[in-house]
């Protein structure tokens, strides 16, 4: 209190004069019409301006919520278009409502311009996520679970050097797999595709299911560009990536309950070789 005193008295000029500066500029728009207009239409414009960024706050943080629930709306449509294709394809080896489940999360940081791309995710091992999961998104492949703590996970995305998926050509089920040069965020380049197939640009790239990353079907890109090498057995072929990265928001890891069955098996397969 005796602080507030002090600046008083010492300021007590600055004051007196910004209070009668007040009374005057009052006393001004009081008594004439033109001030008095130019001061209302002021009064509505800082007003106006104040309250719609009142009201951006609030529609931004009311579209966040409202895409966080369309998110996991979609998750679980995906989950169950994935149960029902795995169940029709190889019937039902599960007695519980199916093989696959879809974990909604954010990405939080990510790169695409370095040759070895990384994403995190605000989701890991408290909510289930594990090294060798999918991850999708709306528009298509993402990646591949690398590292994961409590409550984070790294992904190796598409366009990551290292990053090799399965993958086959929707229009005649010819598979290879997709690596990236590490030029262009958009591009990844399918391999061991035989030149004798028939290729058309726009041909629709799909994941093979050849493993349990990721279900069959799930859309990677389109071919843009192919041709071959004298000598060489296979094509090159340029596929334009669905997911634009840069654009990135949601994903979906895709946690399969087969997966670890499925990985004994393969360990027992090569322990044999």
């Amino acid at each position: 209190m005796r602080a507030i005193l002090r600046f008083l008295i010492r300021q007590h000029y600055i004051i007196l004069f910004i209070i009668i500066e007040a009374l005057c500029l009052a006393l001004t728009i009081r008594n004439n019409d033109y001030h008095r207009a130019v001061s209302i239409h002021l009064f509505d414009e800082i007003s106006g301006n104040v309250h719609n960024s009142y009201y951006s706050v609030l529609r931004y943080l009311s579209t966040v919520n409202e895409n966080k629930k369309l998110a996991s709306e979609n998750a679980e449509l995906r989950k169950q278009i994935f149960n029902l294709s795995h169940d029709t394809s190889i019937k039902k080896l599960s007695t519980d409502s199916g093989n696959y489940e879809l974990v909604v999360a954010n990405i939080v940081y990510g790169s695409i311009y370095r040759a070895n791309n990384y994403l995190i995710i605000n989701k890991g091992s408290m909510d289930g996520v594990k090294p060798d999961m999918g991850v999708i998104s709306s528009s298509g492949v993402v990646g591949i679970v690398k590292t994961t703590s409590a409550h984070f996970a790294t992904i190796i995305p598409i366009i990551n050097t290292n990053a090799h998926i399965s993958a086959r050509i929707k229009s005649n089920q010819f598979f290879g797999t997709t690596t990236w040069n590490g030029v262009n965020p958009s591009y990844v380049n399918l391999s061991e595709i035989p030149y004798h197939v028939k290729l058309t640009t726009g041909d629709t790239v799909i994941t093979s299911g050849f493993s349990t990353v990721f279900p069959k079907g799930i859309k990677i890109g389109t071919i843009t560009h192919f041709d071959y090498n004298q000598g060489s057995d296979f094509y090159n072929i340029e596929v334009k990536l669905f997911q634009q990265f840069g654009q990135l928001d949601f994903v979906y890891i895709v946690k399969n309950k087969l997966q670890l069955e499925f990985q004994q098996i393969q360990k027992t397969i090569n322990n044999a070789k």
